[in-house]
């Protein structure tokens, strides 16, 4: 996610010296880092976006979770929560242009994954993997991310995040 974002950001508008990206080692680590790490925060006007796949849970739930650890530390104010269904890689399949930028898809030959939405694919890693074998998550965000638009609306949770990272920078 961090890489993917550190291409996005800019793309909305956000330079990336103004923001700090907090990679975790894992969900566990990133749940039982957030009420400490947003409590210790301490720089003014500061904002923050909690992002977590789903990886086939119960999206409101793991948000409601989240939600809950946010306001906890009592940051809810300046926070919001997104979770992306189901795996980022679904961000990916939402974008055929981005695809077909990075090489991930050819031009004109249908992909065989188009039929529904990405956010219902189960296992979107494993269509990327199909797609090009090999594929990893750090390389296949540094290929696919910087051809995100982040305009498209094919996944309702890219869709939804890039509004919540819109609203976030206008507070």
């Amino acid at each position: 996610m961090k890489t993917t974002l550190e291409h996005l950001l800019p793309k909305i508008g956000i330079a990336l010296d103004r923001v700090t990206i907090i990679a975790h080692q894992g969900k566990s680590d990133l749940e039982r880092s957030i009420p400490r790490k947003l409590r210790a925060w301490r720089a003014p006007g500061a904002r923050f976006l909690i992002l977590r796949d789903n990886d086939r849970g119960d999206c409101r739930q793991r948000k409601a979770h989240l939600s809950e650890l946010v306001a906890s530390a009592g940051r809810a104010g300046e926070s919001k929560v997104r979770i992306v269904c189901q795996e980022l890689e679904a961000w990916f399949l939402a974008d055929i242009s981005a695809l077909i930028a990075a090489g991930y898809v050819v031009a004109g030959k249908s992909p065989g994954f188009t039929k529904g939405l990405p956010d219902d694919v189960s296992h979107p890693v494993q269509v990327m993997q199909k797609l090009k074998p090999g594929y990893g998550k750090i390389s296949g965000a540094t290929a696919i991310a910087p051809h995100l638009d982040p305009d498209n609306t094919r996944s309702a949770s890219f869709r939804n995040t890039v509004q919540a990272i819109r609203a976030l920078t206008a507070l």
